[in-house]
């Protein structure tokens, strides 16, 4: 109930600042706290949207989901934020057709969780994000499509990696310990998984989903 209260003034401040720009003049030096406060409402959103996701997870609707167009859709999403933040991203999608079964909302919050921690991570310093579409190294595997996730952040310390997936577990100061949680929840319901690796200076996330019957790929 929560959740859903603070959405809608947040949704009323966010019309606000978007009239305030339409009525600015082109150079106006109040342009930028126009787009702090932007930002400032997206975390809030983000952080609502984990609340009520914890709270209440989707009824997943199965069907096929391309990775290529999912996630080159976030990465625009995400490109102005990764601007002004210093921080460089490499996309590649070494297959053609990375279809995969999913659930195309659900499938959005985990990559939109993962780039969300590594940006954090990287807020202060800048860095790199890189993703990575391609077939698993591992024959046992050969029914998943893997997407592996790298940045150049300061890393996630051994005392928060062992726990990493529970509730209310973060490293951060900016976030609610409640990504990562929704993100395995979501993963193992699509019968997939993830793996990490960590170590001062970087992250890699390596995840796994089931490619869709039927690809060759």
């Amino acid at each position: 109930i929560f959740a859903h209260e603070v959405r809608n003034p947040i949704n009323a401040i966010m019309l606000s600042l978007q009239v305030m720009e339409d009525n600015m003049n082109e150079g106006d030096p109040n342009f930028k706290w126009i787009e702090n406060m932007r930002d400032e409402c997206n975390k809030l959103m983000y952080l609502m949207e984990s609340v009520l996701s914890f709270a209440k997870p989707l009824e997943y609707k199965m069907a096929g989901v391309d990775l290529d167009f999912l996630l080159t859709r976030i990465l625009e999403r995400w490109h102005p934020r990764l601007l002004r933040l210093n921080i460089s991203h490499f996309y590649e999608p070494e297959l053609d057709h990375p279809v995969v079964e999913g659930d195309l909302r659900a499938l959005e919050q985990v990559f939109t969780n993962l780039i969300s921690n590594s940006v954090n991570a990287m807020s202060e310093k800048g860095g790199s994000l890189g993703i990575k579409i391609t077939q698993t190294d591992n024959d046992q595997d050969r029914n998943f499509i893997q997407i592996t996730m790298t940045d150049t952040g300061h890393g996630i310390p051994d005392e928060i990696k062992a726990h990493m997936f529970k509730p209310f577990v973060t490293g951060s100061n900016h976030g609610t310990g409640l990504g990562l949680a929704i993100t395995q929840r979501i993963i193992n319901a699509h019968k997939g998984k993830i793996e990490v690796d960590s170590y001062p200076g970087g992250t890699i996330f390596k995840i796994f989903l089931v490619k869709k019957k039927g690809l060759s790929n």
